[in-house]
């Protein structure tokens, strides 16, 4: 392999992805162990260890310091299993992506997207403002939504063909992009 596309420095994100490969982690959210096709084998390590308690609620979570779009949208592609992800500023510009990123990028959609949920908000005031929106077409899913925490009021985190896109992932993604934003701009 000469090639990655997705860089797995970040230790949090290797352990959930071991987790979910090994099959400790069914990966659908409901905290049920998948049943394994492979014995396991411990070393005296392991055995010694104490038990490691489960994670906590989500605002428990240790958040990472992101520094660049590339490393946030990277592991923000991870929490939804998504095969890309793009930030698209107030404006309408996107000004990062990682995944399967089209020759073209998502310029085009970036804009469509943040045009589509400007009009949203407009539908009925009494609904409150717009969170997400999901837009499924014949060959892909984009869903999208709008961090509107601390100084990020506008900006969107899309992802196309997000498989565990929720209010869960949403606000996890939403806490952590609040914690880096200021270093990423």
């Amino acid at each position: 392999m000469t090639k990655n596309t997705v860089g797995l420095s970040d230790a949090d994100v290797a352990r959930v992805l071991s987790r979910r490969l090994s099959g400790l982690d069914s990966g659908d959210g409901s905290g049920v162990s998948a049943p394994s096709l492979f014995v396991r084998f411990s070393s005296p390590a392991e055995e010694a260890a104490p038990a490691v308690a489960e994670e906590g609620p989500i605002t428990d979570q240790a958040l990472n310091d992101f520094t660049r779009w590339d490393e946030f949208l990277a592991w923000a592609l991870n929490t939804v299993r998504s095969s890309a992800a793009f930030a698209v500023d107030p404006q309408g510009f996107v000004i990062g992506s990682s995944g399967n990123v089209p020759e073209d990028g998502f310029e085009g959609t970036g804009a469509e997207l943040s045009y589509v949920m400007s009009q949203a908000d407009v539908m009925d005031p009494e609904m409150g403002g717009l969170k997400s929106v999901g837009l499924e077409f014949a060959n892909l899913r984009v869903t999208g939504f709008r961090a509107d925490l601390g100084g990020a009021e506008g900006f969107i985190i899309a992802f196309v063909d997000a498989d565990a896109f929720n209010s869960t992932a949403r606000d996890q993604i939403a806490r952590q992009l609040e914690h880096s934003f200021s270093v990423l701009l």
